[in-house]
């Protein structure tokens, strides 16, 4: 009785949802086969999601406030590894990957065969060169380094080859890696003012980007000065004074305050457009960019989707150079908000935001001032301003090794990575399992160490939480060293105060923001625990096409909560 009651109401209720000659848009469904026209992907780097909460009054409705109000926000979005820096941070968004993976284990990396670092995006002896670049532009760079595929290329089989996939930031890296292995990125040159690409993906400029080099706007942007855009009294509830200690100097100033004068200091300092980077400017710029961009390859206006990724960086270079607690980085974020809203808008007006999907997200986070903290009584690994903690753990490394074995045989320590020399170890018959463990219980003798882990107990033991999680998803076998550890919270390898930075697998850089925005996506926020690698899947699936290769994420849309 009770299933002949079930099957009856199941029937009676799908008959309500659909009736014979019903279309799924008129009962408010998509068609199964049906994708958004365009995806663009906003990377903002070195963004905190508390910077969105902390100036929210200070924002307009048509930038993030229009995003969080009617997108969905993921308010517990995380990096799952240790190495937070630009190159992992932008592999991972479309890749659905973790380092251990995808291979970038960091912004370099040492590579033994080398004997050198490489950097992420460094082709080497492709002989690749630069193309509307300057002459004596090194040009070698490309996905080469990265082991996986992206949505992207998947899409760009998927469809037969006619889906494109464009890259824009003002790094390289930021640029190239989103872009994939079978899209195209475009970077800004800080020499000449100009965006460029390298002959891995084509031997000339497309006309749409030469004639938005030809526009000349990083010239016309240093003829500006950089000041507060809204009274003082709104920066001064939300950050430090603007002449304080702790924060560099732009470039050819002796005070971190505003304003910034690029016209003067470009008569008088040599100030050019490669510091035009360290402004909002070059944000603005991004945008113009990525508005010439749709429009010159007709991005989201034919009959297969496309993807444009768009990676703002000025913050980034902000936030190293004044802090977290700064005026400058407020300013930086209350601009970048309204060039959001300009984006958007364009967007709507072109293509419709209902074909649009939207997701905006971070690379890593950043950490306040050591020596701030410090003076506010809050613990951090710093002991004082004198105290260079790379060359002091450099040179505890160097004695102990000289101390037990005779002899420094580590080749590199970058990246958190302990690389030793195996050769070494072979001809003075040293068992290298000891050596790591021998080195690791050194390390954590330190006070700027917080931990370490040796390489076979990540090749042995699965930890899934954690720092040595995080160390775990970050060790790439074949690039990875002999030991990995990481240091206290709050501790930066510089000498005295002057900014800030990032790389740590605390909270302060591993948190996130993450936000999806228009094609279905419902307005509503989550709190469960999501990563950033999610998004590769979760575009996928809106997109009907392949994960990548090396996907280890998980769709977010059933994670999606509805404002009742």
């Amino acid at each position: 009785m009770r299933f002949t009651v079930f099957v009856l109401f199941t029937l009676l209720n799908s008959t309500l949802l659909w009736q014979p000659g019903q279309s799924r848009a008129e009962t408010g469904e998509r068609p199964h086969d049906e994708s958004p026209k365009l995806v663009v992907g906003i990377v903002v780097d070195q963004l905190r999601p508390d910077y969105i909460y902390r100036f929210w009054d200070n924002f307009e409705d048509g930038g993030f406030k229009r995003m969080v109000n009617d997108g969905q926000t993921f308010r517990n979005a995380w990096f799952s590894y240790l190495q937070t820096s630009t190159g992992p941070g932008h592999a991972a968004q479309l890749t659905g990957a973790t380092p251990s993976i995808h291979g970038l284990i960091g912004n370099s990396f040492y590579i033994r065969d080398l004997d050198r670092r490489i950097n992420v995006i460094e082709d080497v002896e492709s002989g690749h060169r630069g193309v509307g670049s300057r002459p004596d532009y090194s040009g070698e760079k490309s996905p080469a380094n990265m082991l996986v595929t992206t949505v992207g290329d998947e899409l760009y089989l998927h469809t037969n080859r006619r889906s494109k996939t464009i890259g824009i930031s003002r790094k390289d890296r930021g640029a190239i890696l989103p872009a994939g292995h079978a899209g195209k990125a475009f970077w800004y040159e800080g020499a000449t003012g100009n965006f460029i690409t390298s002959t891995y993906y084509m031997d000339e400029l497309p006309g749409w980007l030469q004639e938005f080099n030809n526009r000349n706007l990083a010239q016309e942007y240093l003829t500006r000065t950089w000041d507060m855009l809204l009274p003082e009294e709104e920066y001064a509830k939300r950050s430090r004074p603007d002449d304080n200690p702790y924060e560099g100097t732009f470039r050819g100033m002796d005070r971190p305050t505003f304003p910034i004068d690029l016209a003067y200091l470009s008569e008088n300092a040599g100030v050019g457009p490669g510091d035009l980077n360290r402004t909002p400017f070059s944000d603005e710029l991004l945008t113009e960019l990525a508005i010439a961009a749709i429009e010159g390859e007709q991005l989201g206006q034919r009959d297969v989707p496309d993807i444009l990724a768009i990676s703002y960086s000025a913050t980034d270079a902000v936030g190293h150079r004044f802090g977290p607690a700064s005026y400058q980085i407020q300013d930086m974020i209350i601009r970048l908000d309204r060039y959001l809203a300009q984006l958007l808008d364009y967007l709507d007006e072109q293509i419709g935001m209902g074909n649009v999907l939207v997701y905006l997200t971070s690379d890593h986070g950043g950490a306040y001032i050591p020596h701030y903290l410090r003076d506010l009584g809050i613990i951090t690994g710093n002991p004082d301003t004198e105290t260079h903690i790379g060359r002091e753990l450099g040179s505890a490394l160097s004695s102990y090794m000289e101390e037990i074995y005779g002899e420094n045989f580590i080749l590199n320590f970058s990246n958190h990575n302990i690389y030793l020399d195996h050769d070494y170890m072979k001809a003075n018959d040293l068992d290298p399992r000891e050596v790591r463990t021998d080195l690791k219980r050194f390390l954590v003798t330190l006070d700027m160490v917080a931990g370490a882990v040796t390489a076979d107990a990540l090749n042995n033991t699965e930890f899934t939480k954690g720092m040595r999680g995080r160390a775990q998803n970050m060790y790439h076998q074949k690039r990875s060293g002999d030991v990995i550890a990481w240091l206290e919270p709050q501790t930066r390898s510089n000498t005295g105060t002057g900014g800030t930075g990032h790389g740590t697998g605390w909270a302060y850089d591993t948190k996130a923001p993450l936000i999806l925005y228009g094609y279905d996506v419902p307005a509503g926020q989550s709190t469960e625990t999501v990563y950033v690698r999610d998004i590769a899947s979760t575009v996928a699936t809106y997109l009907n096409a392949p994960f990548p290769s090396g996907n280890v994420g998980e769709p977010l849309q059933h994670q999606m909560q509805r404002i009742q």
